[in-house]
């Protein structure tokens, strides 16, 4: 399980472009990225949006499966719900609450990083922490256990509500994609009980490989509700999921994401970007959620407001983000990419801070881009 799923990108100061090269600068330029979108439409797609115009598309309106980039309608939902009432963003969450969605060491370190982050500032006290920090750590660390959590407070019914009223006319149904990891182990309990792990994980492989999106997505509601109650974590302990959780199961957990296209994500983002499709009622409880970016002084120094949600597991890299500059100027990007080698994956997340940074920054690169690209 080197590379695990739903491996969150956390980079908060990637506006600024601050990032680390995993291979040479060379493999892993913006204009590198630039060519891969070019030369492989099947994998990649990517709509940008620039003061209000459409500067840019490839293959923008082919559905994609999103990651962790999928949180940020979630957020919006929970900003909806807080300006209406029926959520107290300063309600008390005990962390053990969290805990019972966390399976360990499948989300890239996101929920550990995000729990020593509220620990040693502070903001946990008692073993408690206000739910807007769930859903700060759910878009700015990533963390899955606390997506998943609220998913629960939500409801599953305003999550397939949401993307009517957002207009996401092609995005598909949002599940609780975390719980669906422990399928195979429903599915050798009921199923297979009398095999070993050895001899039943192929034929559960053959019967998930079967299943329609439906089944898939009731299946993964069934034990997000077994984790809800599983207090004091026998059911995961029961599970074992080290013990069967493999490269194969990984992939096919990837291509049953929600999916929906760049260019809706886009849009989404130019949404929030407005300030004004929202009311400032959701904007007070939104803005706070997605922008993380804005914390780091030097981004403050030349936006007025930015945000982001990206995501990526072993085959997919995602990336939404938003801003506005302190000359008025406003850019919405989606990038999507699917299908991706370990070497692909690398260089291109390498990349993507500095493609962001010049899209917004740089003018040459900017046109260069827009030339390439424009309306394919």
């Amino acid at each position: 399980m080197k590379r695990l799923l739903l491996g969150a990108i956390v980079l908060i100061s990637i506006v600024l472009g601050i990032g680390s090269y995993v291979f040479s600068k060379k493999a892993s330029t913006p204009d590198a990225m630039l060519s891969f979108i070019k030369e492989n439409p099947e994998r990649a797609s990517l709509h940008y949006i620039r003061n209000g115009e459409v500067a840019a598309t490839s293959h923008s309106e082919q559905m994609m499966p999103l990651a962790s980039a999928v949180k940020t309608v979630l957020a919006i939902e929970y900003a909806k719900q807080s300006a209406e009432g029926k959520m107290n963003p300063k309600e008390s969450v005990p962390l053990k609450e969290l805990e019972k969605y966390y399976l360990p060491n499948l989300d890239g370190g996101a929920h550990p990083a995000w729990r020593k982050s509220v620990e040693e500032g502070g903001v946990a006290k008692n073993g408690v922490v206000p739910l807007e920090e769930v859903a700060k750590g759910m878009i700015q660390y990533s963390s899955n256990a606390n997506t998943e959590y609220l998913m629960e407070k939500l409801g599953r019914d305003r999550l397939e509500q949401v993307l009517a009223e957002l207009e996401l006319r092609h995005h598909e149904s949002i599940y609780p994609f975390v719980s669906s990891l422990l399928l195979p182990y429903e599915i050798m309990s009921s199923d297979y009980l009398g095999l070993s792990e050895k001899e039943a994980l192929p034929k559960v492989k053959e019967k998930m490989r079967s299943m329609s999106a439906e089944e898939w997505r009731e299946h993964a509601w069934r034990i997000h509700e077994k984790l809800s109650k599983d207090k004091d974590g026998s059911y995961k302990k029961q599970a074992e999921i080290e013990k069967w959780y493999d490269s194969e199961l990984d992939k096919m957990n990837s291509d049953r994401f929600p999916a929906a296209t760049a260019k809706e994500y886009a849009e989404l983002m130019q949404k929030i970007n407005s300030r004004s499709y929202f009311s400032k009622e959701v904007q007070q409880y939104l803005h706070p959620v997605m922008e993380g970016i804005m914390q780091n002084p030097a981004n403050q120094q030349w936006l007025l407001h930015a945000g982001k949600k990206g995501g990526s597991t072993a085959y997919i890299l995602t990336d939404a983000m938003y801003a506005t500059d302190k000359q008025g100027a406003k850019t919405e990007l989606a990038v999507f990419f699917n299908d991706l080698q370990a070497k692909e994956s690398d260089r291109l997340t390498a990349a993507l801070n500095e493609f962001e940074l010049l899209l917004l920054r740089d003018e040459k690169f900017r046109q260069k881009v827009i030339e390439e690209l424009k309306q394919k």
